[in-house]
């Protein structure tokens, strides 16, 4: 499955960007102080074969007809593309593990992403 514009994994990462988005425009309002924490990284995107292999990796021993592996694996496939997308030098920030977990919850909230994330996973495990 290639990961471009038209496939379900673009649609996660779409939804994780906003996210962090909304978290960093949150932060300055409350006052938060880029001094006091490590900046957020703009972009280490790798090549995406090693993202879909590492992600194929992730999902092999998941059964798809089970909503509580699907749950499961949601927060590594989550760690997996933001450190993916943004570098590993992501997970020092601050506010690594509250963003990954708000991100997570996000994504389980919302049907249609369920749906594609289910999506994903079929089409990783070819």
């Amino acid at each position: 499955m290639p990961i471009d514009k038209l496939s379900s994994a673009s649609a996660i990462i779409a939804a994780m960007r906003a996210e962090m988005s909304q978290r960093t425009e949150r932060a300055q309002e409350k006052g938060a102080k880029r001094t006091e924490s490590p900046e957020m990284p703009v972009s280490a995107r790798g090549d995406v074969k090693v993202l879909r292999r590492q992600l194929a990796e992730i999902v092999r021993p998941v059964a798809l007809d089970d909503p509580a592996a699907v749950r499961a694996v949601r927060p590594q496939v989550v760690r997996a593309i933001l450190l993916w997308e943004f570098g590993p030098g992501l997970r020092e920030h601050p506010e690594w593990q509250p963003m990954l977990e708000s991100i997570t919850r996000t994504l389980e909230g919302h049907g249609p992403h369920d749906a594609q994330f289910v999506q994903l996973l079929a089409d990783l495990k070819r």
